[in-house]
C-alpha cells in the first residue's frame, strides 16, 4: 500500500415553530353529513384512505387533511373563505369564495378553486385558479407539465392541512419525519385580482433561502430583500432584475433538511423576504406551486429538474477554454488572437465572433469588407484542422430591409410579433428598425432552421451559437413606428415616431441603474385601487420594482400590448421569449449538424438548461464581479443550467491577471498555462458530472443534479457552510477557494468535516475538517483541495480537447480516514446526440484495494451487440487502469464481460507498476 494516502495512478484512467413567539393548536375538522368530505378511516393525519378502484395494490390517499386553527382570533384579513370541499383521486379540491369584492390592487375574482395533489413521494402540487374564466398559464409547449399519476404515492414525505368549510382559506405543508412546517399561508392574506396576485408563507427564524433569480447578489437571500423577476437587458448592476426569471427557491434549515418551492408562473413579480415571511406579488397568471421535499439539497434540485427538464448534456469540446470579444475590427484580428494563444502554448478550444462580423448588424450575414466569406471560411477551416471550433452570435431581431432574405422570408411566413392593431410590431436594436420572430408560433421553427442552415452552409461552418439580446431587448421605450402590414417595405414607412431616450444616472423615484433612460413617463409607482377593473398591460395597478426604480414594464423591451401567436400578450409571455428561442434554436441546430449542440443564451427561464448554456452577462471585470460570479454560478445550478460561466475580460489594474486575455504579459501567460493545464486535466471529471446531472433518475443512483456546488450541498448538517459563497465545490471532491480581494496574499479557507489534501503537493491540509485556515496564496495561485474519499479521473492536457482526449488517463485517489475512496467516469465520443456507444465506470477503494467495474454500458444493454461500435468508445484513447482495461479488451474482442469486476489489483507504492502488470 502507498505510504501517502493520496495516490496518483499514472498512464491509466431543530424544528422551528410556525412563528416565533406564537402558539398554535392543531384541530381535526368535524365531519358531518353536510360535508363534501368522503367517509373513511383515519390514518397518518389523513382522512379517507381507500383502495384504488382500478388497482387494488395502490393505496389512494384521498388526503382530506387536518385543519389548523389559531387559538386566538385571526387578524389575517383573509379575502377568501372555503365554501365546499370535494375529494379527488390525488387529494382535494376546495371551492373558495371571496368575502370582499375589493383587494388592494383591483377587485378580487369572486370564485376560485384550490387543488391539492399528492404527485410523488417527494412532490406535492397546489394549484389555485379561476374556474369560470380562463387565465394565462405557461403553455406545456414552452415548459413541461408533470403527468399526474393515476394514484397517489404510497409513502409521501409530507402531509398537508387546510381550512374547513366556512373558514378563511389557508394551507400548510408539513414534513412527516420531523413535523417541520415547510410552507404555510395560515394567518396571511391571499389576494387574487385581474392583475394582482398575492400569497405569503410564514418562515421560521432559522430559514436559509437560495434561488429566486436572476440577480447579482450573495447566494443566500437575506431577510428584508425585494427580488424582482422580469427579464431585462441591463449591464448587471447588483440587486436588480437581470436577463432571466427563475421563481424557484431552496430552503435549508437546521439540522440539514432542505425543501424547494417552484411557482410555475412567468408573469412579472416581486418576491419579498421579511424576518418571518416570504411574499409573492404577481401581476398576472395563476398560483401554481410545486413543493419538493428533498430532504437533501441535491435531492431537492434533482426533484425540481424532474419537473422542468434534466440539464442538456454538453459536447465535450464546450468545456474547454473559449475566446470571444466585442471590437475585433476584422477577421485578421481574430486570426491574430488565435495565433498568440498558439505561440504562447495556452489552450484554446473555440473562437467566438460578436456582432462585428455582421453586415450592418444583420443576422445571418458577413460584413463583406472586413469579414469576407472566403476569408472567414478559410479561417474556420484552419480552426477545424487544428481541432478547434467557431461560435457566432445571433440576436433575435431581424432588420427591416427589403431584399434581405431573412426579413422577406419572415414576411411571407407571417411569423413576426404583431402590435395590438394586428400589424407587425417594430422595435429598434443594433441594426436599427427591426421586427421580432415569434417563437411561440409553430411556423417560426422551419423559418429559423432554414436561416441557420443557409448561413452555415453558404457562409460559415460554425460549431455553436451565442444567443444575445433575447429578453427581448428594444432600444426604445415605445413603439418605433405605427406598425407595418405584411406587405409593407421601408419605403412605405413614413414619419416613424421614434422615441430613443438618452442614458442617465437620475431618476425621480430613485437612482436607476446606468444605461436606463431618464423619462418620467417610463417610471411607475404602485397605485392602490380596490375598484380597479380595467385590464391595463402597459400600466398595471401594482408596479413591480423593475430595474430597481419601478421602471415601466416596456423599458428597453417590446411593448406589453404586442401580440404573439394565439393572441398571447407580451405582458404575459415576455419572460418566456429567450427560453423558447433557445428551445427552437437547439432543435434546429441539432437537426442541421446531427451532433450535440452548444448554444449559449443570455435570457432564460425554468427548463432552459435542457437546451442551452448560460453566461451571467456583462460585467466590469472588477474583484467584486469575480466574487458575484460565484453566487451566480451556484444559483444556476439550482435553476437547472449547470453549464454556466461569467464574462472574463478586463483592461486595468491588478484584476487584469485574473480576467484579461492571458497572453498579453509573459507572467500572466505562464500562470494561464499552469491553471488551464489543471482545468484540462480534470475535464473527464467535469464531463462525468454533467452526465450524472443529465441522465434519468434511477433508484440505484445517488441524487445528482449539479456540477458546481455550494459547500452545504455536501455538508447540510454544518451550519457554517450555509453562508459560504466565496468557496465552492466541483462535484463532491474538489474544493476551490479563490482570491477575491485586490492585493490579498492569503485566503481564508473553511474545511468541512473530513480529510482534505492540497492539490499540488498531495499533503494533508486538514485531517478532520470543521476548521478555517488562513492559507498563504501568492499571486496567480488558486487554492484547490481534494476531499478524502474521492477518486478523480484525470487526463493529460493539450492545447484543445481534440488532442487532450488522445492523452493518457490517470486516477487521483484521495483516501479518507478509513482508507476508502469512490469515484466514477463516463466515456463516449463527446458529441453524439444519443451518447452511444458509451461506458460508465465506477471505482472503489476498500482496505487498500482498488476495484473498477463497468456500472453501465450501451453495449451491455443491447440484445445484439455491435462489437465494432462498442470498440469505438475507446478509439483514440489509452486503456483505463486496473481490471477496467480487461473489460475494454474483452469488449473490443466481442466478448464483453458484462460489467462485473472480476479481479482486484493491490495498490502499491509505485502505481505505474500496477498498470504495466495489467497491460501484460
Amino acid at each position: 500500500m502507498a505510504s501517502t494516502p493520496i495516490t496518483e495512478l499514472t498512464n491509466t484512467n431543530n424544528n422551528a415553530s410556525l412563528l416565533e413567539g406564537e402558539h398554535w393548536t392543531a384541530m381535526r375538522p368535524v365531519l358531518d353529513e353536510t360535508s363534501a368530505m368522503p367517509k373513511g378511516k383515519l390514518d397518518a393525519g389523513c382522512i379517507g384512505i381507500h383502495e384504488c378502484e382500478h388497482e387494488s395494490k395502490c393505496r389512494c390517499l384521498k388526503a382530506i387533511s387536518d385543519g389548523i386553527h389559531r387559538n386566538r382570533q385571526s387578524d389575517s384579513g383573509s379575502t377568501y373563505t372555503v365554501s365546499s370541499i370535494t375529494s379527488t383521486t390525488l387529494g382535494l379540491k376546495l371551492a373558495l369564495s371571496s368575502n370582499t369584492s375589493k383587494s388592494e390592487f383591483g377587485r378580487n375574482i369572486p370564485s376560485l378553486v384550490a387543488e391539492f395533489s399528492f404527485e410523488t413521494n417527494d412532490r406535492f402540487h397546489v394549484k389555485i385558479y379561476d374556474p369560470n374564466n380562463a387565465r394565462w398559464e405557461v403553455p406545456a409547449s414552452a415548459s413541461p407539465i408533470p403527468t399526474p399519476p393515476s394514484c397517489p404515492p404510497v409513502n409521501p414525505q409530507y402531509k398537508y392541512e387546510c381550512a374547513n368549510i366556512g373558514e378563511p382559506f389557508f394551507f400548510t405543508i408539513i414534513r412527516r419525519s420531523n413535523s417541520e412546517v415547510v410552507f404555510s399561508t395560515l394567518g396571511t392574506k391571499m389576494q387574487f385580482a385581474e392583475q394582482y396576485l398575492e400569497l405569503s408563507t410564514i418562515l421560521p427564524t432559522n430559514y436559509n433561502i437560495y434561488g429566486l433569480g436572476e440577480h447579482i447578489r450573495s447566494f443566500r437571500v437575506p431577510p428584508h430583500t425585494l427580488l424582482t423577476l422580469w427579464n431585462l437587458d441591463i449591464a448587471t448592476p447588483s440587486h436588480v432584475n437581470l436577463y432571466g426569471s427563475h421563481p424557484f427557491y431552496l430552503d435549508l434549515r437546521p439540522p440539514g433538511y432542505a425543501h424547494g418551492v417552484f411557482l410555475r408562473n412567468c408573469n412579472g413579480m416581486d418576491v419579498k423576504t421579511d424576518t418571518n415571511l416570504l411574499t409573492y406579488k404577481i401581476i398576472g397568471g395563476i398560483l401554481d406551486f410545486y413543493f419538493m421535499l428533498g430532504p437533501e439539497p441535491e435531492a431537492v434540485v434533482q426533484q425540481y429538474h424532474e419537473i422542468i427538464g434534466r440539464p442538456h448534456m454538453p459536447p465535450y469540446w464546450s468545456l474547454g477554454w473559449h475566446q470571444g470579444r466585442y471590437g475585433f475590427q476584422n477577421i485578421k484580428d481574430v486570426e491574430g488572437v488565435t495565433k498568440l494563444y498558439s505561440e504562447n502554448q495556452i489552450p484554446l478550444e473555440a473562437v467566438w465572433s460578436d456582432i462585428d462580423h455582421m453586415d450592418d448588424y444583420k443576422n445571418f450575414t458577413l460584413e463583406y469588407n472586413n469579414y469576407s466569406a472566403p476569408e472567414v471560411q478559410n479561417f474556420v477551416e484552419h480552426l477545424h484542422r487544428r481541432g478547434m471550433r467557431y461560435v457566432v452570435i445571433l440576436d433575435p431581431a431581424i432588420k427591416i430591409d427589403h431584399g434581405y432574405e431573412p426579413y422577406d422570408d419572415g414576411l411571407k411566413q407571417g411569423i413576426y410579433i404583431k402590435d395590438k392593431n394586428g400589424k407587425i410590431y417594430v422595435g429598434r436594436v443594433w441594426p436599427g428598425l427591426s421586427v421580432y420572430p415569434d417563437f411561440l408560433n409553430p411556423a417560426t421553427f422551419p423559418y429559423w432552421q432554414k436561416q441557420i442552415a443557409k448561413f452555415r452552409t453558404k457562409l460559415v461552418d460554425f460549431d455553436g451559437l451565442w444567443l444575445d439580446m433575447n429578453e427581448p431587448s428594444n432600444f426604445t421605450n415605445r413603439i418605433c413606428i405605427d406598425g407595418i402590414d405584411d406587405g409593407d417595405h421601408p419605403d412605405s414607412i413614413h414619419n416613424p415616431h421614434e422615441h430613443v431616450q438618452d442614458s442617465s444616472e437620475n431618476c425621480p423615484i430613485t437612482n436607476p441603474p446606468k444605461g436606463l433612460p431618464q423619462d418620467g413617463d417610463m417610471l411607475r409607482e404602485s397605485t392602490p385601487d380596490p375598484n380597479h377593473t380595467e385590464f391595463t398591460p402597459d400600466n398595471p395597478p401594482y408596479a413591480i420594482n423593475n430595474a430597481g426604480c419601478k421602471a415601466a414594464l416596456s423599458t428597453k423591451a417590446v411593448v406589453m400590448t404586442a401580440v404573439h401567436h394565439g393572441g398571447i400578450l407580451e405582458y404575459n409571455c415576455k419572460n418566456l421569449y429567450g427560453h423558447v428561442q433557445g428551445m427552437v434554436t437547439q432543435k434546429a441546430l441539432e437537426n442541421i449538424t446531427g451532433k450535440r449542440t452548444f448554444i449559449l443564451s443570455r435570457s432564460t427561464w425554468p427548463g432552459s438548461g435542457a437546451y442551452v448554456a448560460h453566461w451571467t452577462g456583462d460585467n466590469h471585470a472588477t474583484f467584486d464581479d469575480m466574487y458575484y460570479s460565484i453566487p451566480g454560478m451556484l444559483s444556476f445550478q439550482l435553476f437547472g443550467i449547470p453549464h454556466v460561466g461569467s464574462d472574463v475580460f478586463g483592461f486595468d489594474g491588478e484584476c487584469c491577471l485574473e480576467w484579461m486575455e492571458p497572453y498579453v504579459w509573459s507572467s500572466v501567460a505562464a500562470i494561464a498555462r499552469k491553471v488551464l493545464a489543471i482545468r484540462y486535466s480534470i475535464l473527464p471529471y467535469y464531463y462525468t458530472l454533467f452526465y450524472k446531472a443529465h441522465r434519468p433518475i434511477s433508484p440505484s443512483n445517488a441524487p445528482a443534479a449539479t456540477v458546481v456546488r455550494p459547500l452545504f450541498f455536501e455538508f447540510p448538517t454544518d451550519p457554517k457552510t450555509y453562508d459560504i459563497d466565496q468557496q465552492f465545490l466541483i462535484g463532491s471532491g474538489l474544493l476551490i477557494s479563490p482570491v477575491l480581494k485586490q492585493g490579498a496574499t492569503s485566503v481564508s479557507t473553511y474545511f468541512p468535516a473530513g480529510k482534505w489534501y492540497d492539490w499540488y503537493s498531495h499533503e494533508v491540509v486538514s485531517s478532520a475538517g470543521g476548521e478555517t485556515k488562513e492559507l498563504p496564496t501568492p499571486r496567480g495561485h488558486i487554492q484547490i483541495h481534494v476531499r478524502g474519499g474521492i477518486v478523480i479521473p484525470l487526463q493529460g492536457q493539450a492545447l484543445n480537447t481534440t488532442e487532450s482526449r488522445k492523452k493518457n488517463f490517470s486516477l487521483l485517489i484521495a483516501l479518507d480516514a478509513a482508507g476508502n475512496a469512490i469515484g466514477d467516469l463516463f466515456l463516449d465520443d463527446g458529441e453524439s446526440i444519443s451518447m452511444n456507444p458509451y461506458t460508465f465506470l465506477q471505482y472503489k477503494v476498500t482496505n487498500s484495494s482498488l476495484t473498477a467495474k463497468v456500472a453501465d454500458s450501451w453495449c451491455a444493454t443491447r440484445k445484439k451487440r455491435d462489437a465494432t461500435k462498442c470498440s469505438g468508445v475507446l478509439q483514440g484513447r489509452k486503456e483505463m487502469a486496473t481490471n477496467a482495461v480487461v473489460c475494454y479488451k474483452e469488449e473490443r474482442d466481442g466478448h464483453y464481460a458484462g460489467g462485473a469486476a472480476t479481479r482486484k489489483k493491490e495498490m502499491t507504492t509505485n502505481a505505474v507498476v500496477c498498470y504495466k502488470e495489467e497491460k501484460r
